[in-house]
């Protein structure tokens, strides 16, 4: 649900819209509430710039399968959803389909959008692929939580867009990374996990 866009507007409205609960502690650097408006650490804010902000693109659960990769990453393994060879997590050799979402549609950041894959590689670290039939941007969306660990788009490490040249191509694809190398795995190798994209 979408804050007013005019009007007062209060910290514990921008909490509770960013997932968190009425009446308890929040600041307006919380990465949640900034994440609303995409908005960088300690940096300046006015109330009336989250007019109309909404917390929810997708909200749902993630049932985490897990992939060992034994070619192009030797040794690395991913954990997290993966249901598209085309969106190969190392090249053309492609990554099989693994784990499951409730929900994959993401057509509020882009119409038609879906996630092709959401997952950690413990070299790669987290990576998000959406996959649509025209072309991606960096924009749509302000954080990604996985549990409870968010991700700004804003600080992902690389974005990338363009055509899946790999087999079974579902069209364009725009991919985020989050970290690297020893990076933390948020989705655990087994079990649900809460997905949501802000």
């Amino acid at each position: 649900m979408a804050l007013q866009t005019s009007g007062q507007i209060s910290l514990n409205d921008l909490h509770v819209e960013a997932g968190g609960s009425t009446g308890t502690q929040a600041s307006m650097n919380d990465t949640d509430i900034r994440g609303l408006v995409s908005a960088a650490a300690n940096s300046q804010m006015t109330f009336s710039s989250f007019y109309g902000a909404s917390s929810s693109i997708l909200s749902t659960t993630m049932t985490v399968g897990s992939y060992t990769d034994s070619n192009a990453y030797i040794g690395s393994t991913s954990n997290g959803f993966h249901n598209n060879r085309a969106t190969g997590l190392h090249g053309a050799n492609g990554t099989p389909v693994f784990g499951a979402m409730g929900s994959n549609s993401v057509g509020s950041i882009q119409s038609g959008a879906t996630i092709a894959a959401l997952v950690h590689n413990s070299l790669v670290g987290v990576r998000l692929v959406i996959e649509d039939n025209t072309a991606l941007s960096n924009s749509g969306f302000t954080s990604l939580k996985v549990g409870s660990t968010t991700y700004l788009r804003t600080a992902a490490a690389t974005f990338t867009s363009g055509v899946n040249s790999n087999v079974n191509s579902q069209g364009q694809h725009g991919t985020w990374t989050w970290g690297g190398v020893n990076s933390t795995n948020p989705f655990g190798t087994s079990g649900t996990v809460s997905i949501t994209i802000l």
